[in-house]
């Protein structure tokens, strides 16, 4: 049997109580005195009956002309996102989640025309389509920001398209989100003040796999990765997390985006004599990589390793033959016991149930805690800047920011913006996405074998240059 793995994450707001106390003077007198003293109480008490009559009237006049509080301007936050292509449900996801997020940071409550209130400014989200690409992510980010005049920036799929997006946000001093793109090169080599994430990096992966594969397997990995950034990032993370467990990396092997032949791919992690061959790749893909890896044999000579992906496309990929098999995961909403997911879990099932895609995509999915997270991080600090979006006030306040989202505990780390939060183990039971036959697929494919507290994996330092001296004591990538 092979094993799948995967990973990710997860305000504590103290409300000052002003207790007021009357302080009552007793002096020991005679009795005459005290008599004369309960004379003057019984005046007093009149005096506050009359008191009590211009409060009424009071009371009366201030229901009458008390207005609402004005809003603020309207906040407007650039959201890039993979609307169309092989990573559209990503982007889907990443949008219905960021969307959710807005509606629970704000209560519900909206301006007239149905934006959500944020730190006393209404909220309207524009959503552009970079199609995965770098540069059609800058083009558009520069338009948000000259053109629409975003003060924020969440997002991208693409790991090329948030490194990009890094220089924007500093050249522009806007604050950049990122989520769901989990390039840990965003928070490291390319990493700027301006630079936040909520989405888990590559090491949050490779940690716990590289720990589960070599306590069960044994220690020594090959590696098929897409060459781009986000399969060259987990690359690296997996040989560094590979060696924190006493295994080797011996095979680093990486495809294009658009191959469709994974044959001579496989062949050379076969030829390697790994044990454990680790998988780093997203889209439509993984299908057409799995099928090719049964066809050679591949799943029955060596223990594959990756993630248990998105809900829609998960019976595509993995077979009867894997149902047993435990895998690592970002986020299934089975999985997180707690307020915010139950929340999520009811009104995004409320909302998109009776939308055309209701059938398949009701349940918050793969990447839609990461878009909450990252209104519930944005929206915080929202609040404790009083709605100032400006890079002097939102950094100090999402540096070290420590809030409940849908995974549970999330902590964006002062030095280097990582978001640390948990990470599920989890075992695959179950392939049919609709056990009830109700026609709304639900997606319980697992049971869950284990989650990580948000601050255990030990997610290393990646800063470089001018900013490695931000680490500080934190685990660090050693530099060759």
């Amino acid at each position: 049997m092979k094993k799948f793995k995967m990973f990710m994450l997860t305000m504590l707001v103290i409300v000052p109580l002003l207790v007021t106390s009357c302080v009552q003077q007793v002096t020991e007198t005679e009795a005459p005195v005290v008599e004369e003293t309960e004379e003057v109480v019984e005046e007093t008490e009149t005096i506050v009956e009359e008191t009590e009559e211009v409060v009424d009237e009071t009371e009366e006049v201030v229901t009458t002309d008390e207005e609402p509080a004005e809003l603020g301007p309207v906040l407007k936050i650039g959201q890039i996102g993979m609307m169309s292509g092989s990573m559209a449900l990503y982007g889907l996801q990443q949008q219905r989640g960021f969307m959710m997020g807005l509606e629970y940071m704000s209560g519900g409550q909206t301006d007239d025309q149905g934006r959500y209130i944020i730190a006393n400014r209404p909220v309207e989200v524009i959503v552009k389509d970079s199609e995965g690409i770098p540069e059609n992510a800058v083009s558009l980010a520069l338009e948000l920001i000259e053109k629409d005049g975003v003060e924020l920036l969440q997002g991208p799929v693409s790991s090329a398209s948030a490194i990009a997006l890094t220089n924007v946000a500093l050249e522009n001093e806007i604050i950049l989100m990122v989520d769901p793109a989990a390039s840990y090169f965003t928070t490291g080599a390319y990493f700027n003040p301006y630079v936040f994430r909520t989405s888990r990096t590559s090491f949050d992966d490779t940690l716990i796999i590289a720990k589960y594969l070599i306590e069960n397997v044994g220690p020594n990995f090959a590696h098929i990765g897409v060459d781009n950034a986000f399969g060259q990032g987990s690359g690296a993370a997996l040989a560094y997390s590979v060696a924190q467990f006493g295994g080797e990396l011996v095979a680093d092997i990486y495809a294009p985006f658009e191959t469709t032949d994974f044959t001579p791919y496989i062949q050379q992690a076969m030829d390697s004599g790994a044990e454990n061959l680790f998988l780093t790749w997203a889209g439509t893909g993984y299908i057409t990589l799995f099928q090719a890896l049964a066809d050679m044999g591949a799943l029955e000579t060596m223990t594959v390793g990756t993630g248990f992906g998105d809900n829609a496309s998960f019976t595509a990929v993995f077979g009867e033959d894997v149902l047993g098999t435990v895998g690592l995961n970002v986020y299934h909403y089975t999985v997180p016991d707690n307020a915010v997911n139950d929340w999520l879990i009811e009104n995004h099932f409320e909302t998109y149930k009776d939308e055309a895609d209701g059938a398949y995509n009701a349940y918050p999915d793969l990447f839609t805690a990461g878009g909450m997270a990252s209104a519930i991080a944005l929206a915080t600090a929202l609040e404790a800047t009083g709605g100032d979006t400006s890079g002097e006030a939102m950094i100090p306040a999402l540096e070290g920011l420590m809030f409940e989202g849908p995974k549970g505990t999330y902590h964006i780390r002062p030095e280097d913006h990582v978001c640390e939060q948990p990470m599920n183990i989890l075992r695959l039971v179950n392939l049919d996405p609709d056990l009830d036959d109700d026609g709304i697929n639900e997606y319980e494919f697992f049971e869950t074998v284990y989650v990580s507290a948000y601050d255990e994996l030990g997610v290393p330092c990646t800063l470089a240059g001018d900013y490695a001296e931000r680490c500080g004591d934190l685990p660090t990538v050693p530099v060759e």
